[in-house]
């Protein structure tokens, strides 16, 4: 494993290892919320990687011979920051000057005058979405291992959670829909018999979360996403 990959898992246990003690929350047995993570991580590289092939195909038949750079992830920036570096990203990795819009996309102004500068342009878009991948790379439903962990928490570990501090749960309902993406549970209350205690309520949620909240602990990649840039590694997409 490579030193920024081993930076990069190091601040995914850090955030689960936050999002678990801070709240005294059992662990899942048999899917940690890490796995969730890691699931997140991965899929979100796998889309980046998707993306760059189409791209690459692109590049490859526009321009004959054209050598394709190497990319790294390097930060997932939320909307609100990501247009300003992505542009700052291209327009110096082409000389241009690049503008994102709501549009035209992503644009040059003036436009590339010369096929020199249009090879340029390409370029740098194919070098700055491996880099800063665009923020709806980062949403996507949940994966296999999240499905598994969200289940088995809402059905057996919080019920059992709850169980250990004198308080009796009614099974989550067998509906298929009971449970629903993000981890929400709306036609099940597992706090129900304590809402009308607003002080136990507080530590119950404490001691024993919902999947909901431990798993917006977690971003949609795995790993924080903030207007700081969040540095991680690649080795082949895999840990």
């Amino acid at each position: 494993m490579s030193t920024a990959s081993g930076r990069r898992w190091a601040a995914i246990a850090a955030i689960v290892g936050c999002a678990l003690t801070a709240c005294a929350a059992p662990e899942p047995v048999g899917f940690g919320l890490e796995a969730v993570a890691h699931e997140r991580a991965n899929r979100a590289e796998a889309r980046v990687d998707e993306l760059l092939a189409g791209f690459e195909r692109y590049l490859t038949d526009r321009w004959p011979g054209i050598e394709v750079p190497s990319t790294t992830i390097e930060a997932w920036l939320p909307v609100g920051h990501w247009s300003r570096a992505f542009e700052r990203c291209a327009s110096e990795a082409s000389g241009l000057r690049v503008q994102v819009t709501n549009d035209a996309g992503v644009i040059t102004d003036p436009p590339p005058q010369s096929e020199q500068e249009r090879r340029a342009f390409d370029l740098a878009i194919y070098r700055c979405q491996g880099t800063l991948p665009p923020p709806v790379f980062a949403v996507a439903d949940p994966g296999p291992v999240e499905i598994d962990w969200v289940t088995e928490y809402a059905r057996e570990t919080l019920p059992a959670c709850l169980r250990r501090e004198g308080v009796l749960v009614r099974p989550l309902p067998a509906d298929p829909f009971a449970i629903l993406s993000g981890g929400s549970t709306p036609s099940w209350d597992p706090y129900a018999a304590v809402r009308g205690d607003a002080p136990t309520l507080r530590r119950l949620q404490a001691v024993c979360p919902h999947p909901a909240v431990l798993l917006a602990s977690l971003s949609p990649v795995g790993v924080e996403v903030s207007g700081v840039p969040t540095v991680r590694g690649s080795d082949g997409g895999t840990p």
